[in-house]
């Protein structure tokens, strides 16, 4: 069974504030309807109150009530969520509605078979929130938190303010030298090897292919093998 509820407020405003209040409750937005003139005539409004579920007995006054603006209200209560039609009557008589007098505000009405090409009518994207619920306009969300994208800065040096350096603080002597790199640490540009090894370190004699004097390859030779393939 459907619970169908329909309630007077002041305007469109106040009455498509209370939509939004139950869409946050889990209330489908296709089962709930908002009527306001609009500029529509009075064939057109009834028309739209009785497709939304208007009792009969209501229409001729919620049509006058909604020549002078105000705003009719009507949610189809169904099981989502659970206790729908009496936690909406709790959401709308939190908002004051408008006395409408005598008429049917609250029926119940059979469910008939539905029709639909899917059957995740009203969420097919099951993971992900609506963005109708969360009322979200688009944008990024820098702008939201009031934090600028981008931001004009300075190249430098160094993390620290003011360009210094961590080594700085434990380390005195600046961190690059300009004065000429030495071959050697020793003064006088020895080298360390010069004192255990009289030989020069590296020869300028022309290299030779055999360690034999002449250059003869016996073992080459002997066994017919060119040195070099």
């Amino acid at each position: 069974m459907t619970n169908i509820i329909t309630r007077l407020f002041e305007d469109d405003e106040k009455a498509r504030y209370v939509k939004e209040r139950a869409v946050f409750m889990g209330v489908p937005s296709r089962d709930m309807s908002v009527i306001g003139k609009g500029g529509a005539d009075d064939a057109e409004l009834t028309e739209k109150m009785q497709s939304a579920g208007v009792d009969d007995s209501a229409l001729e006054t919620y049509l006058k009530h909604i020549k002078k603006g105000h705003a009719v209200f009507v949610v189809r209560a169904t099981y989502k969520p659970l206790m729908a039609a009496t936690k909406m009557r709790e959401l709308l008589a939190k908002h004051e509605p408008l006395d409408a007098g005598d008429v049917v505000e609250d029926r119940f009405v059979p469910d008939g078979p539905q029709k639909a090409p899917s059957i995740l009518t009203e969420h097919p994207h099951f993971l992900t929130v609506r963005m109708d619920r969360t009322g979200y306009e688009g944008g990024p969300v820098t702008a939201g938190l009031g934090w600028p994208m981008l931001r004009a800065r300075k190249p430098s040096d160094s993390v620290m303010k003011g360009g210094k350096f961590m080594s700085r603080s434990f380390w005195p002597m600046p961190l690059l030298s300009d004065k000429p790199r030495k071959k050697s640490v020793i003064e006088g540009g020895k080298h360390m090897s010069k004192a255990f090894w009289p030989m020069p370190l590296i020869s300028k004699t022309e290299r030779k292919n055999s360690v034999i004097r002449g250059g003869d390859l016996p073992l080459s030779r002997a066994l017919g093998w060119p040195p070099v393939s």
